[in-house]
């Protein structure tokens, strides 16, 4: 399906009847790194997989700001009517969450993120020279995002009202203490360490998460 948001044509695939679940996926990604997991939770949720611009099948350039993947994923909820859905972002869709949460308090009626940071403290060193590599030797927009605009303030953790879980592989490179130290400041989430699971592992084109989905999007 399509859906035409903010001159572009986003490609979204919606599947299952009930409460609405919106699942984002990260940089690098596209729609099909839930593939396992839209079937088993259609059983239970109308779920919508929206490919970012720029990304999968949506037409466009790869966003330059999140900024402009927030606007992007908030006109496209009222534009289809789903607004109070639940989520479920990784990675950078992760953090698009968050940031819809801190401006739009009512947009999800609960979220999950996984695999996100919120500054550059909160990831191995491994990883910069990864991304440094894509950013500055392949100009890949998506890292250069990554690595200037993975921020969000306390402030602006302490506003994100919604109820949220945390998720981080145990192995993953984004560091399981960062995860932690941020959702403290979250008046409504808790971590969840997902154990011997790597940054992909647990969530691109795994089933691993969908007992916990499930439990907490009752």
């Amino acid at each position: 399906m399509k859906e035409k948001v903010n001159g572009i044509e986003f490609y979204y695939h919606k599947l299952g009847k009930g409460a609405p679940l919106l699942l984002l996926h990260g940089h690098h990604l596209d729609g099909g790194m839930f593939d396992k997991i839209v079937a088993p939770l259609s059983l239970y949720y109308t779920v919508y997989v929206l490919d970012m611009r720029g990304h999968g099948l949506s037409e466009g350039d790869i966003a330059e700001h999140y900024h402009t993947e927030v606007e992007d994923v908030y006109a496209f909820i009222k534009q289809v009517g789903i607004e109070g859905c639940y989520c479920f972002g990784f990675d950078a869709g992760g953090l698009v969450a968050m940031m819809l949460a801190r401006k739009y308090p009512t947009i999800f009626k609960k979220m999950i993120v996984a695999g996100v940071f919120v500054n550059g403290a909160g990831i191995r060193p491994y990883h910069y020279l990864t991304e440094g590599f894509h950013r500055f030797l392949k100009l890949d927009r998506d890292s250069r995002v990554e690595l200037t605009e993975s921020f969000i303030s306390v402030d602006d953790l302490k506003k994100i009202t919604i109820p949220t879980l945390c998720v981080v592989g145990e192995r993953d490179w984004v560091k399981v203490e960062h995860v932690r130290w941020y959702s403290q400041f979250m008046p409504n989430a808790r971590l969840v360490i997902m154990p011997r699971q790597t940054h992909d592992s647990y969530a691109v084109r795994s089933l691993k998460l969908l007992d916990l989905i499930k439990e907490f999007c009752k």
